[in-house]
C-alpha cells in the first residue's frame, strides 16, 4: 500500500535502535531512589548533627558545586585518559558505574546515621526535632554522600542524556528523552514505598536498603545491556 513508501529498511533499523534506546533506561528508578535522598532525608539527617551556626538545606549545596567542578575534570581529562590507554568506558559502563558510586552514598549515609544514633545523648534512637538530641558528629561529614551522588549523576544520569540523545534515531528522540526522564517518576513511587523507614529509629535501614537496591540495579542493568555494546560497535 501507499503509506508504506517510505518504510523501509533504514527506517526499521532507526526504530528498532529507537526501542532498544528506551529499554536501557529501564533500571533507572532504582538510581533515582538514591538520588532522591539527598532532598529529603538526608537534610533531615543534617538537623541532628552539630551544625556551628551553618543551616542545615545549606550542605546540599557540595553537590552543585562538586558537579561544576568534576564535569570538566571528567569530560577534559578523565575520559581523553581511558581512551588514550584504549579504556573503552562507554555509555554503558558510564550508567553502570554512576550505579554503584550512589551505592556508596547511601552506605556513607548509612555509617553517619548509625553513628548518630549510638553518640547521640538521647536514648532509643529518636534523635529528630529535639535540639538536645543532637550527635556530635559535624555536618559537613554530609558531604562525603552529597559528592558521591553528584560523582554518580555524572555517570549516570548526564550519561542517560548523552544516550537518549546520540543512540536514538532523529524521528525518535523525543521519545527516548521522554522514557528516560520518566524514570523518575517510577523513582518517587518506589520511594512512597519506603516512606514508613524515613523516621526515627528505622532511618539506618533506610540507608542501608537503598544501598542495596542501587548497588542491585547497578548489577541488573550491566548483566542485561552489557551486549548492546558490541551490538552499537557493529
Amino acid at each position: 500500500p501507499a503509506w508504506m513508501a517510505d518504510i523501509d529498511d533504514v527506517w526499521v533499523d532507526q526504530v528498532a535502535r529507537g526501542f532498544n534506546a528506551c529499554k536501557v533506561f529501564f533500571w533507572l528508578p532504582l538510581y533515582w531512589l538514591a538520588y532522591n535522598q539527598m532532598t529529603d532525608n538526608l537534610t533531615s539527617m543534617s538537623a541532628t548533627m552539630q551544625l556551628g551556626g551553618v543551616p542545615n538545606d545549606l550542605i546540599n549545596n557540595s553537590n552543585p558545586i562538586t558537579l561544576v567542578i568534576f564535569i570538566p575534570i571528567v569530560d577534559y581529562f578523565i575520559y581523553p585518559a581511558l581512551r588514550k590507554a584504549n579504556i573503552r568506558f562507554t555509555p554503558l559502563k558510564r550508567i553502570t558505574w554512576g550505579f554503584f558510586i550512589a551505592s556508596a552514598a547511601m552506605i556513607s549515609s548509612t555509617v553517619m546515621q548509625y553513628y548518630i544514633y549510638k553518640l547521640s545523648p538521647c536514648p532509643g534512637n529518636h534523635v529528630a526535632g529535639d535540639a538536645l538530641c543532637k550527635a556530635p558528629i559535624n555536618v559537613w561529614v554530609q558531604a562525603v554522600p552529597y559528592c558521591l551522588i553528584a560523582i554518580s549523576e555524572i555517570f549516570a544520569s548526564i550519561t542517560g542524556l548523552e544516550y537518549a540523545f546520540s543512540k536514538a534515531p532523529e524521528n525518535m528522540r523525543g521519545l527516548v528523552m521522554g522514557v528516560n526522564l520518566l524514570q523518575t517518576a517510577f523513582s518517587a513511587a518506589l520511594g512512597q514505598a519506603l516512606v514508613p523507614l524515613s523516621a526515627d529509629p528505622l532511618l539506618v535501614w533506610n540507608y542501608a536498603i537503598v544501598a542495596i537496591l542501587a548497588a542491585a540495579g547497578g548489577i541488573g542493568f550491566w548483566f542485561t545491556w552489557r551486549s548492546l555494546d558490541a551490538r552499537e560497535d557493529e
